[in-house]
């Protein structure tokens, strides 16, 4: 299988049609483990203290009003929810479920809560309220919630064959497709049976699972001047002379290394230099992997967005996907600081942005761990996400030539090779 294809679709994370979000979000039938929602049921404690933060924030009590009627609505058509409380409601659906199947390219119900909140993210008020700092404190107790049941066997009712289930024919033709292989053969299963979930212990489980052995194996691990791919991902950019600073939330002004690296001590270090971003899908491998032979020398978690995107006219409901760059400054993300053994490469940076419900960036290596290329350095955790690879303004690095926006890059697949090194 060649080591980049084309995939329409694959940077989005939810459909373009604002009539099929409400469709799903709305009226989708439960499935057997899921219950409809009884009118009189309390919300969980951690909506209710959702719903009370807005009620007694004057500024939060008012962008959540306004940014309801500055949702574009096709045609003067009305959302099934048609205010703050009826989106407490329909978080609280959420949090006691486990994403669904979605179809060939998984947009809406791999990212169920993105689905209720992207159109809202695109208005003025939406954008005051993902921004703000005890709205994005909330919403991580919201997501850690959820996780808990989303580690826990209970969710696995949708890790099954039934209509919808990530285990029914459909489902396993998709990803065997966008492989190339059956699923057992590409993934490790403890379990060789669908019916028993092939192994999975959670949703979570199978959402972080791996690669068998062959699957993705390093070319050519000893050659020091190729650079491999630290995820599977969609190429979104390869952009060289960064700033320090930029105007991130402007259109056109790309990144910003201060701002994404937190203001970290080796910022002065990347000015200059080249960032390659790649979008990650639900469908997707979650895993990253070290791109070069080194060693680890700083690691940090950094708290941020989970909704926020750059604000444009676009009716497509998906701004989060047409604001890659602009979460790089912004959102919760991971950085991970490698040292290459090669010394013309030098010091290098992954970047993982946990977007929306994919707020989970799960570091596994710490700092003074020697790495080799391809092995493991952490994961993400429930969802779509993007990732970043920073390099040095002295860095002479070139991509290769199926490295282009709109294809995608298996991890571990070389993607860059060191100018006047040895191209393979």
């Amino acid at each position: 299988m060649s080591p980049s294809i084309y995939v329409p679709d694959h940077g989005r994370w939810v459909v373009h049609k604002p009539a099929v979000l409400r469709g799903w979000t709305y009226d989708q039938p439960a499935l057997p483990r899921e219950k409809k929602r009884s009118s009189d049921r309390k919300l969980a404690p951690v909506i209710q203290e959702f719903q009370q933060l807005i009620e007694d924030d004057p500024e939060l009590f008012m962008y959540f009003h306004r940014m309801f009627d500055e949702v574009r609505r096709p045609n003067g058509e009305r959302d099934q929810v048609s205010d703050y409380k009826g989106l407490m409601v329909a978080l609280d659906r959420i949090i006691t479920q486990a994403p669904r199947f979605g179809g060939a390219n998984n947009l809406v119900m791999g990212v169920p809560m993105y689905a209720v909140l992207a159109p809202f993210c695109n208005t003025p008020s939406g954008f005051n309220v993902f921004t703000n700092a005890k709205v994005n404190a909330q919403l991580h107790k919201i997501f850690d919630v959820w996780a808990e049941f989303l580690v826990s066997p209970e969710s696995r009712y949708v890790l099954t064959t039934n209509e919808q289930c990530w285990f029914n024919p459909k489902a396993l033709d998709v990803m065997s497709q966008r492989l190339g292989t059956n699923f057992y053969d590409a993934w490790v299963c403890r379990d060789s049976d669908p019916d028993r979930h092939y192994g999975f212990t959670s949703w979570d489980d199978f959402f972080t699972r791996r690669f068998r052995p062959h699957m993705r194996e390093v070319i050519d691990p000893d050659n020091p001047n190729l650079i491999t791919a630290a995820c599977e991902a969609h190429v979104h950019t390869i952009q060289s002379n960064i700033r320090a600073v930029d105007k991130f939330w402007i259109k056109g002004h790309s990144y910003s290394l201060s701002h994404m690296f937190n203001h970290d001590s080796f910022t002065p270090l990347f000015v200059g230099g080249t960032v390659y971003q790649g979008i990650l899908s639900s469908l997707d491998y979650h895993h990253w992997h070290s791109p070069v032979d080194g060693v680890v020398r700083k690691t940090c978690l950094i708290p941020g967005t989970y909704y926020a995107a750059r604000l444009d006219n676009d009716p497509d409901p998906d701004v989060v996907s047409r604001s890659q760059d602009f979460v790089t400054a912004i959102a919760a993300r991971a950085l991970i600081f490698i040292e290459s053994d090669n010394p013309v490469i030098g010091l290098m940076c992954f970047v993982a942005v946990g977007l929306g419900e994919v707020s989970t960036c799960e570091i596994t290596v710490k700092v003074g761990d020697r790495l080799r290329k391809g092995d493991d350095l952490g994961s993400f955790h429930f969802g779509g996400s993007t990732h970043c690879l920073v390099f040095r303004p002295q860095t002479p690095l070139k991509p290769f030539p199926h490295v282009q926006p709109g294809t995608v890059q298996n991890v571990n697949s070389n993607i860059f090779y060191i100018e006047n090194g040895a191209e393979n």
